[in-house]
């Protein structure tokens, strides 16, 4: 039975057709495309129906390849952004993206309503403007509250895909979990956040498992396709937590980085760790599968390199990103770091400006070339990663014995050898589409092709190729890591809430 599976990141879509022969996961890409946000005004927002009409297409061409009807779709994607539907049913606001201003501007303010520590023990989230419930706060202080009043559900992103295609509403659990307003003693929202905060709680729908069905399409749907009323799985929606259920681990004690726009750094956990080092160190407690709890921390990623990259094609210079990393293999090593969670880097645009600024304020020398920037952007990240592996190390108190890429960073041949060398861990790289790889995991399981996660891991081991990469220079590395730590503490640019709290 063939299936399709979407994914959804912050620079771009893709969409996957596969098929289970017993023994592998067979799959094929059927379909791309470019996600950005839209800026109106100073506000930055989702094209969210320029995304439905290219999973509608993703549908027709996965439709004709596979020459049957597809058994089931699975969708997954970024997390906390939301639209809401109004009593008709319809679509009552733009989708705004995560990095819009304006909860920044109202951070203060919802924090003295319900302080960040507290937050954080109540939900075990990071703190993090971005979060759904500091959006929703937000909305109440600018006057918007009218908008939640009179709407009957908040969906987020894939809970909004999937009731175009079926008219059916729910929250998902991985997705529900990342929003500061769930409550993990119970499974369900977070009524005293809720209430503090002036959320109504009429728009937060049930929660549901992954791995479940949650409707077929509608007949006028499937009509407008031009398909067969497909079935549609809930998965693990957070694009993250389907990442993590494609894990190939191969040690007990194995990091996963899940790299892409932003690098998800972290663990898996059987119980939630909520303590004052989590709070401290801003790590977050995020539901997965199978009530795998994923214990990790936001890391830019590879947003400074997409935003360069963005630039110089502004500027008529077109790179794809293995030519960046050619050039950026050429440089002198360690001539410029930067912190790449610095608040300054936050926002699209001006990436080169900020990262000049950044290096003229901490003494540095400043990129000049292409090569420059992409070499210092990616050391850096290689050292955050390590950072970051310290404190996991510390709050378990195990040390880390491997670390494994995820997603599209796992081709960046480059930053892979950087983090090995940076961390001194054995760095293992693949699935490059591990999203899409949970994605079908989930599928499987609900349709019983496999009992459970770590069973549909073996399938994966199997299915997909894993590269490997091994420390290599670590005395000179270990030297400029506590250079770059220097660097860090420095702390140029005012902090914002997100990454205020460093080692």
């Amino acid at each position: 039975m063939k299936r399709i599976a979407f994914d959804l990141g912050a620079s771009s879509g893709k969409m996957m057709l596969g098929e289970f022969d017993g023994e592998r996961l067979q799959t094929q890409i059927i379909h791309r495309f470019p996600n950005r946000q839209v800026n109106v005004g100073g506000d930055l927002y989702w094209d969210i129906l320029g995304i439905y009409t290219n999973i509608t297409e993703g549908i027709r061409k996965g439709r004709v390849l596979a020459g049957e009807a597809i058994g089931s779709l699975g969708m997954d994607s970024y997390c906390n952004d939301f639209g809401l539907i109004g009593k008709n049913g319809d679509l009552v606001t733009q989708m705004r993206c995560y990095r819009d201003p304006r909860m920044a501007r109202m951070s203060d303010e919802i924090y003295r309503k319900v302080g960040r520590e507290e937050l954080h023990r109540m939900t075990g989230n990071q703190n993090a403007t971005f979060n759904t419930v500091i959006q929703l706060a937000a909305m109440i202080l600018e006057g918007e509250g009218y908008l939640l009043e009179n709407s009957s559900r908040l969906l987020h992103l894939p809970d909004l895909l999937t009731y175009f295609l079926t008219g059916h509403m729910y929250s998902e659990y991985t997705i529900a979990s990342v929003t500061q307003m769930f409550d993990f003693r119970t499974n369900d929202w977070h009524r005293e956040i809720t209430k503090r905060l002036g959320i109504p709680t009429h728009i937060l729908g049930p929660v549901i498992e992954p791995g479940v069905a949650a409707g077929v399409f509608t007949e006028h749907g499937a009509r407008e396709i031009g398909v067969e009323k497909i079935k549609v799985i809930a998965v693990g929606e957070h694009d993250t937590a389907s990442a993590i259920a494609a894990l190939p681990l191969t040690h007990k004690n194995a990091a996963y980085i899940s790299s892409g726009t932003w690098s998800l750094m972290g663990v898996e956990t059987e119980k939630p760790i909520i303590n004052e080092d989590t709070f401290r160190y801003n790590i977050a407690i995020e539901g997965g599968v199978e009530h795998r709890y994923r214990m990790l921390k936001n890391i830019m990623g590879l947003w400074l390199v997409q935003e360069c990259r963005l630039e110089y094609a502004k500027m008529k210079k077109e790179y794809d990103f293995e030519e960046l990393s050619k050039l950026a293999e050429k440089e002198q090593p360690f001539r410029s770091l930067v912190d790449p969670d610095d608040p300054v880097f936050y926002m699209p645009g001006n990436m080169l400006e900020k990262i000049r600024d950044y290096c003229t304020a901490s003494g540095q020398p400043v990129p000049e070339r292409p090569g420059q920037y992409i070499r210092a952007v990616k050391e850096s990240l290689a050292f955050k990663y390590r950072w970051v592996m310290e404190i996991l190390e510390k709050i378990r108190g195990e040390e880390i014995q491997t670390i494994h890429i995820l997603g599209g960073g796992g081709l960046d041949l480059l930053l892979n050898q950087f983090t090995a060398n940076a961390c001194g861990r054995p760095v293992y790289a693949g699935p490059v589409e591990a999203a899409l790889m949970g994605n079908f995991l989930m599928q499987m399981k609900a349709e019983g092709e496999i009992t459970n996660i770590s069973q549909g891991r073996e399938i994966l081991s199997k299915s997909t190729d894993i590269n490997c990469f091994y420390p290599e220079n670590i005395t000179d590395w270990e030297e400029h890591y506590q250079y770059f730590k220097t660097i860090c503490d420095r702390g140029t640019i005012k902090r914002c809430d997100c990454f205020r709290n460093r080692i």
